[in-house]
């Protein structure tokens, strides 16, 4: 037994309440030769049914001090084994291979660090393309004239390129088709304007029926005042 002892616990004083002091004392010297030996003393009567909840009693406080027990001694072996651990740590000495890598992890970490904080800290981000929503309120704002939805439906079409790039501000192309939807187109504007070889033969063409008609109400007008 590991116990130095055993409870005497208040309930069996009314348990043994009609037995007589012989049996009482007999059976407290049953139940110690148990607990401190283990074995079993023959008794009878009302001495033998009292011992056998009190042998219950001694072996549940024996099992619950035995596991106790165990699991202090794992604790202390556990912690044993951790403190020989860091010292062992400690005793092997640092090598150059050793301060190398240490060198080259901390470079890596600051590395990484500092790549974090670029990414934090860029104003670029990335490209998203417009609503219509978005293409026709700026249109109103300045008044421009853009068709949003020709603008949506061209750029969406190109995959929102700008020639071979990818786009990066939408606004700026809104400006740009702007400008060119304000570039004059006739010839009483400051800039020339190219005439085409097939353009110049429908002009030809117009003059030509122009004065032909010019011709005939001349005729028309002389005519009538010859008979008039």
């Amino acid at each position: 037994m590991g116990m130095s002892g055993f409870i005497c616990q208040d309930k069996y004083l009314e348990r043994t309440k009609r037995m007589t002091d012989a049996e009482l004392g007999r059976l407290f010297r049953a139940c110690m030769i148990y607990h401190a030996r283990g074995e079993e003393v023959e008794l009878d009567g009302r001495e033998s049914m009292a011992f056998d909840f009190i042998r219950e009693d001694i072996d549940a406080a024996e099992n619950a001090y035995a596991n106790k027990c165990e699991t202090n001694r794992r604790n202390r072996s556990s912690a044993s084994k951790e403190i020989e651990t860091v010292d062992n740590d400690r005793e092997q000495p640092i090598t150059p291979d050793d301060n190398i890598n240490i060198i080259k992890t901390e470079l890596k970490g600051n590395k990484n660090i500092n790549k974090t904080k670029k990414r934090e800290s860029d104003p670029q981000k990335r490209f998203t393309p417009p609503t219509l929503e978005e293409v026709a309120a700026y249109c109103r704002e300045r008044n421009n004239g853009v068709d949003p939805e020709k603008f949506i439906a061209f750029y969406a079409s190109k995959g929102w390129k700008v020639g071979n790039q990818p786009m990066k501000d939408w606004k700026m192309c809104v400006i740009t088709w702007e400008k060119r939807d304000k570039t004059p187109t006739n010839s009483s504007a400051n800039y020339p304007v190219k005439v085409l070889p097939a353009q110049q033969y429908e002009q030809r063409e117009s003059l030509n029926s122009m004065d032909e008609i010019r011709q005939r109400m001349l005729a028309m007008m002389n005519g009538g005042m010859d008979t008039g």
